[in-house]
């Protein structure tokens, strides 16, 4: 015959004795963080924190003050290039083309001289606008011996 013995699989731990909980002494003026209230009670609002100091102004050194003032003089020197560019080519007329001479024979008009210099398939309307800016005639009318710069073609 076999005999069965039953042993317990865990064992409770030893019971200590319970020592009572020391508290440190509060600080005077330091409240709990929870407090049993009854009816009536009002809190007291929690002491605003003192905002911080302003950060102190940015100081910089001698080499840093060198280093502004560089990229201060290169954006200068960027900005008045491409203010000069525009400005440049805003005053500046046209741009230059070659121009051969024509003496107005007794006669010509403005558009006999601008069909015989237009080229082919060019409208000869183009052309006699060309004449005049390039000669700074007002008015169209033109006089034996006077002397027009054209477009060469």
């Amino acid at each position: 015959m076999s005999a069965l013995v039953a042993q317990p699989a865990w064992r409770p731990a030893p019971v200590r004795p319970v020592r009572p909980v020391r508290r440190a002494p509060r600080a005077a003026g330091a409240r709990a963080h929870l407090q049993v209230v009854g009816p009536g009670f009002v809190p007291v609002p929690a002491p605003v924190a003192a905002r911080p100091a302003p950060p102190a102004p940015l100081r910089l050194t001698a080499l840093g003050r060198g280093v502004v003032a560089a990229l201060a003089l290169v954006a200068a020197a960027a900005v008045a290039v491409g203010l000069g560019s525009v400005a440049g080519a805003a005053v500046a007329g046209p741009p230059a083309q070659d121009v051969a001479t024509v003496t107005v024979a007794a006669g010509d008009t403005l558009w006999a001289v601008a069909s015989e210099v237009a080229g082919p398939g060019e409208d000869v309307r183009d052309v006699v606008a060309t004449i005049a800016a390039l000669n700074d005639l007002g008015d169209h009318q033109l006089r034996a011996g006077q002397q027009l710069l054209v477009p060469a073609r």
